[in-house]
């Protein structure tokens, strides 16, 4: 009988093929970004399956560390593992198709927050500033990477959960990011990247302007399909977001779950292209929040119980909400943006929409040439106003 040869994990170990970790927990104090683990190889797997990596630090902002990087390398597999209390639990770095599979990477660097005092400025996390946010904890981080899959993986507890950097054509897959107070799933500067059948529950920090969301697009994202998730509980559900300079085009959210959210259910800003089908929303501030958008289409959305607007069009042009089902709402469809530089609202197109039992069923604050047709007026208190701000608006 042949016995399997196994590696006992150490600080400092390098790995350049296929190799099986000695099973057990083990504690290392690093210092930081030092992996204990680094593996630079193509075409290998590393199992394991049954191995802990723990830090040391038991202050959740002090923690240090990765449990394990993969750097310069093509076509690795990491299964198995479990990493606890590191800044970075999984590194994936200048690597192709690489997959991080049934790992979990939990309890990473946690910057802390002030329940008590909402308005401390400690509350808030900078989705834009890369310097600053690099600096808090992830669980599993893809940095100028391409292809790969993370599926089947825990990241949870921390700061963030999951973070695709600079990275393209990779796959987040049935993984749970809950219970984070940053972002259960982070993409800045990604394209073509799928984010599907995921669970981030629970990912919120106190603070009236604060950007934690279960899944966060920012800052050049393009091309990516963000797809049957599932976001209770969170500040966001979903943020598709970008600098003014810097616009996330072209990217599809559809056919996600997104229920009790502080703030909006999803919140799409400053973006070319967006496609927004299909999304089932439940109690929130706002369903939809769709800010400076062009060319964006909402379609097919369920959109049910919330305090504002069941879709919100703030400002942009050429923006198509359609065949969207908004019931117990403030307000069914809003448009505004009479306000600061950007022009109001032009030439959006509100039709075939079932507009049930809102207080208002549309509501125009601002905008030009708006086209409203089709839309099905069931038990609202008003189906349409139509402010004098108001430009060459076409109702039927």
């Amino acid at each position: 009988m042949r016995t399997q040869v196994t590696t006992r994990p150490r600080r400092g170990l390098s790995l350049r093929e296929s190799a099986t970790l000695r099973p057990g927990t083990y504690s290392f104090a690093v210092g930081e970004d030092e992996p204990v683990v680094t593996v630079r190889a193509d075409n290998a797997v590393i199992d394991c399956t049954g191995v802990t990596l723990s830090g040391t630090e038991s202050s959740s902002e002090a923690r240090r560390g990765v449990g394990i990087r993969v750097i310069n390398s093509r076509k690795v597999r990491v299964v198995g593992l479990e990493t606890v209390g590191f800044q970075v639990g999984v590194h994936v770095l200048h690597s192709e198709d690489v997959v991080v599979e049934d790992v979990s990477a939990t309890r990473t660097r946690l910057k802390p927050t002030n329940a008590d005092d909402p308005d401390d400025p400690g509350n808030w996390i900078d989705l834009f500033d890369k310097a600053g946010w690099r600096l808090y904890g992830t669980g599993i981080w893809y940095e100028r990477c391409r292809g790969g899959v993370v599926r089947r993986c825990t990241a949870s507890g921390a700061q963030n959960g999951i973070t695709l950097d600079k990275t393209d054509e990779a796959t987040v897959l049935s993984c749970d990011c809950s219970q984070n107070a940053g972002w259960g799933v982070h993409l800045d500067r990604a394209r073509r990247c799928q984010v599907v059948n995921n669970l981030c529950a629970d990912c919120a920090r106190p603070g009236e302007e604060v950007q934690a969301a279960g899944i966060a697009l920012n800052n050049g994202c393009h091309g990516n399909e963000v797809v049957s998730n599932e976001m209770p509980r969170c500040t966001h559900g979903i943020i598709l977001t970008a600098r003014y300079n810097e616009q996330s085009n072209g990217n599809l959210i559809a056919s996600n779950d997104v229920s009790e959210s502080t703030h909006s259910a999803i919140q799409c800003m400053y973006c070319d292209d967006t496609r927004v089908l299909a999304n089932h929303v439940r109690q929130a501030r706002h369903g939809l929040y769709l800010g400076h958008l062009r060319g964006a289409v909402v379609e097919g959305n369920h959109i049910y119980r919330c305090g504002g607007a069941g879709i919100l069009i703030d400002h942009g042009a050429q923006v198509v909400a359609r065949e969207n089902s908004v019931e117990g709402c403030a307000v069914g469809i809003a448009q505004r943006g009479q306000t600061g530089h950007s022009r109001p609202p032009t030439d959006c197109r509100i039709e075939d929409n079932v507009l049930q039992s809102n207080s208002t069923g549309i509501r125009l604050e601002a905008g030009r040439r708006t086209h409203v047709s089709g839309n099905y007026d069931a038990g609202n208190h008003a189906l349409l106003h139509v402010s004098e701000d108001c430009v060459g608006t076409e109702a039927t």
